[in-house]
């Protein structure tokens, strides 16, 4: 078992016994890496950071269901998929937003999400043409792409894929 996975499942199991400081451990671990996931398959829509909150929610709430506390990683990124696929049928049925909801709309001043990854990655040429163009995708060819992405990077193993 790797060093990471060994610090996982002891924090797991301390926050399945009540242990707060495991829990607020686990969350400061992964919710990077959630809320990356989140925010690279809704495209930094103004529900991201709803959707991790609830993914780490669910995830804590539900540590009891959880059969090896190693795999937790793997299952709390299906949770977060999961909520992001929930968004997505939300989104399809629901009418199309009039002036009245306009308040629940992303500010387009408070930056897109897919420049933020460009300045925080540090993209350049092709790289920075790629990911801007990733914008025309169908959403389950983001989701696809935001996969592999955070694959490459090392940021999800294939196992946990």
């Amino acid at each position: 078992m790797h060093s990471d996975e060994r610090r996982t499942t002891a924090l797991v199991e301390a926050a399945r016994a009540g242990d707060a400081q495991a829990r607020d451990a686990l969350v400061r671990a992964y919710l990077p890496l959630v809320h990356n996931i989140v925010g690279r398959a809704l495209d930094g829509h103004v529900d991201t950071d709803d959707i991790v909150q609830e993914t780490m929610v669910r995830a804590l709430d539900g540590l009891t269901g959880l059969r090896d506390p190693a795999r937790f990683r793997s299952w709390l990124v299906a949770i977060a998929m999961n909520g992001i696929r929930r968004r997505w049928r939300e989104r399809q049925q629901a009418p199309v937003p009039g002036l009245d909801r306009a308040a629940d709309l992303a500010d387009p001043a408070a930056g897109d999400f897919t420049e933020v990854t460009i300045l925080r990655l540090g993209l350049s040429g092709q790289r920075r043409d790629v990911a801007r163009a990733t914008r025309w995708l169908d959403e389950d060819d983001r989701e696809l792409l935001a996969l592999w992405w955070l694959e490459a990077a090392g940021e999800l193993t294939r196992a946990e894929l």
